[in-house]
This record gives C-alpha cells, sequence and structure tokens, in this order.
C-alpha cells in the first residue's frame, strides 16, 4: 500500500491538477488532460473484490491452442488483481479475467491501470473495452456503432505489445486494425502505467508517463475503424492462451498478470 501511494502521488504532480492522490482512500476528483477535464467515474486500487464493478468473465473455451477461462484463475491478493495462468491437471491451459458488464461502461473518456505480467510463452495480456452492438453484429458504419477497443495486449513471446480496433462484428465482416510497439525484455515482472484517451477523434495511448515522450500511439478514428466508436462501451482485464502467444511452455507456469490499481475518468 506504501508503494502504491507513492505512484499515486507521483501521478498527481505529473498531472499537477489532481485534486487528491488516486488510490482507494482519497481519490482524484478532476484533472485536465489534453485539453479536457476529466471527472473521476471509476478507482479501483484492488484492496479487494468489487462485485459492485467486477464479474469474473464465464467459464469457456478460448482462442486455438485448447485454453480455456476459469473462476479459480482470477483472485485478489495483496492489494492486486491476480489472474493466474497455468496448465491444469487435464493438460488444458487455463486462465481467466474479469469483466464490468451491467455494472459500469461509458463513451470516450480518460483509462489508467498500473499493471505487471509474467514472462511466459503461449499467452499474452489484455486491458481491452467492448460493446454489445459489436458482439451482435453491427455492420456498416465503421467503428462508430460499435467495437472492441484493445487498449493494450502484451505478448511476451514475440516482444508485442498492441493497440487494436475491431468492427463490425464478429463473423465475416469483422474489419481490424492494429499498431504494434516491441518494449523489450525488460518490460516483464516490472509495474507499468498505461493512460489511454479515447475522445471524439481518435484514441492515442501513453506508457509510463503522460508527456509527448510517452505518448506511443496515436490513432486518428477515421483511419483505425473508419470513424471513431461513439457507443459506450464496458471494460475486460483477461489473460489467455492462443497460437499467437507461441508454443505453451508447462515450466514457465504459473505464469501471472497484476493488476495494481484502475482509474477510469469521464468529460
Amino acid at each position: 500500500m506504501i508503494i502504491k501511494k507513492i505512484w499515486t502521488a507521483i501521478y498527481a504532480v505529473m498531472l499537477a491538477s489532481y485534486s487528491a492522490v488516486c488510490n482507494g482512500e482519497v481519490a482524484a476528483e478532476t484533472l485536465s488532460f489534453a485539453g479536457s477535464e476529466y471527472t473521476l467515474a471509476v478507482n479501483d486500487d484492488f484492496d479487494s473484490f468489487n462485485e459492485s464493478l467486477w464479474a469474473r468473465v464465464p467459464e469457456m473455451d478460448r482462442q486455438d491452442s485448447g485454453g480455456a477461462w476459469r473462476d479459480s484463475c482470477c483472485t485478489v491478493k495483496d492489494g492486486n488483481l491476480v489472474i493466474t495462468c497455468t496448465v491444469d491437471g487435464n493438460g488444458t491451459p487455463i486462465s481467466g479475467g474479469v469483466r464490468s458488464t451491467g455494472a459500469f461502461e461509458q463513451t470516450y473518456g480518460l483509462y489508467h491501470i498500473r499493471f505487471k505480467t509474467d514472462n511466459a510463452d503461449g499467452l499474452w495480456y489484455a486491458f481491452w473495452l467492448l460493446t454489445d452492438r459489436m458482439e451482435e453484429g453491427s455492420v456498416g458504419n465503421g467503428a462508430t456503432d460499435g467495437a472492441e477497443i484493445d487498449i493494450f495486449e502484451y505478448v511476451p513471446h514475440t516482444d508485442e505489445f498492441c493497440t487494436s480496433v475491431h468492427w463490425d462484428g464478429y463473423d465475416e465482416n469483422l474489419k481490424s486494425k492494429c499498431v504494434i510497439y516491441n518494449p523489450g525484455p525488460s518490460f516483464c515482472n516490472t509495474y507499468h502505467d498505461i493512460w489511454f484517451l479515447w475522445d471524439e477523434t481518435g484514441y492515442k495511448l501513453y506508457l509510463d508517463g503522460t508527456s509527448d515522450k510517452n505518448l506511443i500511439f496515436d490513432l486518428p478514428g477515421d483511419k483505425y475503424g473508419d470513424g471513431t466508436c461513439s457507443v459506450p462501451c464496458d471494460m475486460i482485464i483477461s489473460a489467455e492462451f492462443g497460437s499467437w502467444g507461441g508454443e505453451v511452455n508447462p515450466s514457465q507456469m504459473p505464469a501471472h498478470f497484476y493488476v495494481d490499481s484502475i482509474q477510469i475518468y469521464k468529460r
């Protein structure tokens, strides 16, 4: 908890307009970012599992490597949301996640997450936004009427840190646009801070700071989605196995996705 307060205090200085330190005890109410004023909508430092905000993702088979989501893989420990990735006694790669469906969604906003990941093959870690309209297969208006917005997906095996927009449903009409950053092997096992700005113009992602030098992705909505998503999305924090992550190496398991805190701001 002491470390958490130190880091949140640092970001209070960096953003200057914080009215308070952003932790579970005293939340920042407003801040200025990229010329707009934002108000705190969600603040979770994972001192406990907040069932009024999060539900575990449904247990189901995932992707193309025989992996599955399991409730038991998602816990809260030592002030972190902990998503455990491992191979069960039947040889099935299992992981999990949480979702704010039915509890929180918003259109546009500023999203902050502080996290670290273990280094392991066969999987990736993600923080993403999703609207029901994407799942229903809304087609024809680009991303404006629904999208999956992958704030980040991190694949240790290939050292790929990605931000993506998917639109027009998940069937044969699916369209996607992705950008990739290679952070290097030291990215794992260290806490990082992501600030993600979603507004009418598109999407911007800042890594480990909020100055221009920390802006690694600037994605105009007209080029990444044929228009910026303009409908409410809920949040998902997850990890999963699939061929994109490389071959599963049981000797590297368990691997973990640690989320120290999350703050969401609205305009």
